[in-house]
């Protein structure tokens, strides 16, 4: 517990490193599978001891000692269209009471009222956030927030850029267990965003005053290719995992096939993590990959992060999809756009979330 409180009024005064975590998550969240890792080889860290002295704790919340609350998000970045809208929406709460771990999956096509009165798909707060001069993402916690029934303490952001590295350069690739098989013939190509695929603009024109989403795009066959993957153990590098988790048209359960994907890549990425390389190469991938990475946390005390990281990775995963197997049905905004939206209300989506951590932990 004194560790806890230690590792808590740093927080308090943010001086938490962004780059432990934003170097060990992707666009899900690495940091989760880091701290829930199971039955690893390597060396032990826990006799380190970090070059710097903690400020005196005053005042610390219980509330605060026991658990915390981040928002991982996943975006394409510069170069890519709507490079700020969010592909990936991950919560994780982590309750060190409990020893229990939550990652919740929100779906980017769930319809939500904006702070400033408007109504839109929740993968745009991001991109309103990135006008916030200070690097916070306060649309975009607040959002979460509404959605989960949670305090959202802290986020990260990672681009595909670095997720790409991460996957292929720092750890050498992983070996993905698919549990469905993944055939998409309408995955986007990098640079082809607007080809028009020999129409004239008057074409493209009509094209897209009539038709939206998926269906305007299969009009423009050419900006796309097919990526498959089949079921069982697949190597992926750094592209091959970003098509994987990024793809919407290939499996069974589109928006929420692909939360499932995202999980199974966080899984493999634990395990090549937890393997005496991926360990050996933590420092690099800290250093390769803050450049990718936004958060409203700093970039001081990696060293004595870890070995409090490592004492959590008994902790129990809980892994929550909200979709429209539960919470969520289909619908369609007032332009036409496929959104997903509650079938009661807020708080029947937090009731949702509470019940299943409570059985989680109950289990």
């Amino acid at each position: 517990m004194e560790t806890l409180k230690i590792f808590f009024s740093i927080l308090r005064e943010k001086k938490w490193l962004w780059g432990v975590i934003a170097g060990i998550i992707t666009t899900t969240a690495i940091i989760t599978y880091l701290v829930v890792g199971k039955n690893s080889k390597n060396q032990e860290l826990n006799s380190f001891v970090p070059q710097f002295s903690p400020k005196e704790i005053t005042n610390l919340d219980e509330k605060d000692e026991n658990k915390l609350t981040i928002l991982l998000l996943g975006y394409g970045g510069a170069g890519h269209q709507g490079g700020y809208l969010s592909d990936v929406i991950q919560v994780v709460h982590f309750d060190f009471e409990k020893k229990n771990t939550v990652l919740i999956s929100i779906p980017r096509d769930l319809w939500v009222s904006l702070p400033n009165g408007t109504e839109s798909k929740i993968n745009g707060a991001y991109n309103q956030d990135m006008g916030n001069k200070n690097g916070e993402a306060l649309i975009s916690k607040s959002m979460a927030s509404t959605v989960t029934g949670l305090p959202i303490d802290y986020y990260i952001a990672v681009d595909f850029v670095g997720f790409k590295r991460i996957i292929g350069e720092e750890l050498g690739g992983i070996d993905v267990e698919v549990s469905e098989v993944l055939d998409d013939s309408w995955y986007p190509i990098k640079g082809e965003e607007l080809n028009t695929c020999g129409k004239s603009p008057e074409e493209v024109a009509q094209l897209s005053s009539e038709l939206f989403g998926f269906e305007l795009e299969r009009k423009f066959e050419c900006r796309y290719k097919q990526v498959y993957f089949p079921v069982g153990v697949t190597h992926m590098e750094g592209g091959d995992a970003l098509e994987f988790v990024r793809s919407r048209h290939g499996s069974a359960g589109g928006d929420f096939s692909r939360s499932k994907r995202q999980h199974e890549v966080l899984q493999a990425i634990k395990e090549k993590l937890f393997s005496l390389e991926g360990i050996d190469n933590i420092p690099a991938v800290f250093k390769e990959f803050s450049a990718h990475t936004q958060t409203d946390l700093d970039t001081k005390i990696a060293e004595y992060l870890w070995p409090i990281l490592k004492e959590t990775r008994k902790n129990k995963i809980t892994t929550i999809t909200l979709s429209t197997e539960n919470v969520f049905i289909n619908g369609k905004s007032s332009q036409g756009a496929y959104i997903v939206k509650p079938k009661e209300s807020w708080s029947s989506v937090h009731s949702f979330i509470n019940t299943q951590i409570k059985e989680s932990i109950s289990q």
